[in-house]
């Protein structure tokens, strides 16, 4: 063989030699770099975690818990502990006498009247409306019945009526003015004229009363006769009379508006409330 051929051959194997060991090399750190560049960033990760894990704890550790009734678990201060005060002397207490409060009386009836000026056939208005009972040959008058308000009425040929069951004034004039407006229906020339209170019975109940010792205060105003009747009689004025149990219940009739009501028991109920029964053991 050529000697200049073979130094050809023994040189570009040596060229080819050396560059695959430098590629073989580089290859190698390549690798190396890259697992060390891994682990340093798995490392960084993990590190990372492992911080974030202790910030949340941190957080969860200080933020109170509210759904707990102890204060030290929610982060608050903690109660002190009771300490025992000193006995101190106290002063004695005096009773004091209570007053009875003032009863407020209820209206439990009010009668009414009123003149419709005309004349009435109440033989048609029997015939015609509902809840009306009517018999001439017991009574020459005819009631009538309604619901709101619950009230009677009783109807005289001459157009003369009167209210009862009504609770207050107003009811009273309300339920009227319904009863004339059904006659007034069936074709009778209806006009209220005259429409006034007569009476109103209001009651309430208080505290037990002596009434022998009632009676013998005011024997002006009292009539007492407890084998013929167990309550008093009171006359306040012409007219009104309160009527007392030895319970207490007090019954007022005769007043012509609420006011007068509430007017007379203000001004009565000084003088029972002196005479109180006693409870004996």
């Amino acid at each position: 063989m050529d000697e200049s051929a073979l130094e050809r051959y023994f040189d570009s194997f040596i060229a080819n030699e050396s560059w695959t060991t430098e590629r073989n090399q580089w290859n190698n750190e390549s690798h190396t770099l890259l697992s060390e560049e891994l682990l340093s960033e798995f490392s960084r990760d993990e590190a990372d975690e492992t911080r974030q894990a202790a910030e949340s704890e941190s957080r969860t550790d200080s933020s109170p818990d509210y759904s707990s009734q102890n204060s030290t678990a929610a982060g608050g201060t903690p109660e002190p502990e009771h300490v025992d005060s000193p006995v101190r002397p106290m002063s004695p207490v005096m009773p004091v006498s209570r007053v009875p409060a003032l009863p407020v009386p209820q209206i439990q009836n009010v009668v009414s009247s009123v003149r419709l000026c005309c004349r009435l056939d109440l033989n048609l208005i029997a015939s015609k409306v509902w809840n009306v009972e009517y018999n001439p040959k017991n009574y020459k008058a005819l009631t009538m019945r309604i619901r709101k308000p619950r009230t009677t009425a009783v109807i005289y040929e001459s157009g003369y009526v009167i209210c009862t069951g009504a609770k207050s004034e107003e009811q009273s004039r309300v339920a009227i003015r319904r009863f004339a407006r059904m006659v007034q229906k069936l074709g009778f020339p209806v006009s209220l004229f005259n429409l006034k209170i007569l009476n109103l019975v209001a009651s309430c109940h208080t505290f037990p009363v002596s009434l022998e010792r009632l009676t013998m205060a005011h024997r002006q105003h009292c009539s007492y006769e407890p084998e013929l009747f167990p309550a008093l009689f009171y006359t306040v004025k012409a007219g009104t009379t309160l009527t007392i149990w030895a319970s207490g219940k007090i019954s007022y009739s005769g007043a012509k508006s609420q006011a007068e009501v509430y007017k007379v028991f203000d001004t009565i109920y000084p003088i029972w409330s002196k005479l109180q029964k006693t409870s004996t053991v």
